[in-house]
């Protein structure tokens, strides 16, 4: 109500500035006509939010390095980040899911995660700035273990260990520059002994009984992901710096600052 009284007022004296041809007393009131109609004028838009496919970390090495996924139902891109060593890599552009078996992971320059069918084993020597595969390997007639034969897996010493239904599997002990072969049980190191790259110190020593993490390790024991988790992001409006101006427009002439009464 207020402002339309502005309108008649500021109106009324324009017109009657133009009749007596009184310039200043017209171009004052003009002016007043002017901020009285843009106070009032309605402004297109308004910021809108719209949802997008939420990111996470499902995993931490520790404070400082992590996987993180982004995608829907715990299920899309995964991501290794050292956010210390300023390293960010994708391991997975698509269709990655997490690990519900338990998982640890100490520290170190080797980085070993398996698929989530345990199939392969992504690697790293680098600290994650590259990776590579190898693969999981079953004994003789033996089939490799699926996901339903895992009990768990822990990654220490730069070594990879696998508990399952059928053994446990590991990695090559981390000595020389490179990994080369794949992750194998005791007994599948003992049919492919005379194998050259299955000998000598990467392979020796049975493991009857899975490593213990150490007293210091900061990581996780889990993935963790929440499968409800929404994310949106702001579209912001084009004329939110117009709206802005004209808020406090209204609030210098006494109007209210949403909308008009």
């Amino acid at each position: 109500m207020l402002a339309i009284i502005y309108l008649l007022i500021t109106t009324s004296f324009t017109i009657l500035g133009l009749v007596k041809r009184w310039r200043i007393w017209t171009a004052v009131c003009y002016f007043a006509f002017l901020l009285v109609f843009c106070a009032i004028i309605p402004l297109p838009g308004e910021d809108k939010k719209r949802q997008i496919s939420p990111t996470q970390v499902v995993f931490r090495f520790d404070a400082y390095r992590y996987l993180q996924l982004t995608g829907s139902d715990c299920e899309g891109k995964l991501y290794y980040i050292d956010e210390q060593k300023q390293v960010y890599n994708e391991l997975a552009i698509h269709s990655a899911e997490v690990l519900t078996e338990p998982f640890a992971h100490a520290v170190g320059d080797y980085i070993l995660i398996p698929r989530t069918d345990y199939a392969t084993v992504r690697y790293s020597q680098d600290g994650g700035r590259t990776f590579k595969s190898i693969d999981v390997h079953g004994f003789s007639n033996i089939p490799r273990p699926g996901r339903e034969q895992i009990k768990g897996t822990v990654v220490v010493g730069n070594q990879l260990f696998m508990d399952t239904t059928n053994g446990i599997y590991r990695s090559p002990k981390p000595f020389g520059s490179h990994i080369q072969v794949d992750v194998l049980s005791s007994k599948d190191v003992e049919y492919w002994k005379d194998g050259e790259q299955y000998n000598g110190e990467r392979w020796q020593g049975d493991i009857t009984e899975m490593p213990k993490m150490p007293s210091d390790y900061k990581g996780w024991y889990h993935w963790q992901c929440d499968i409800n988790k929404k994310q949106y992001e702001i579209i912001y409006n084009r004329y939110a710096p117009l709206i802005n101006l004209q808020a406090k427009l209204r609030q210098s002439i006494g109007l209210m600052n949403k909308g008009v009464q």
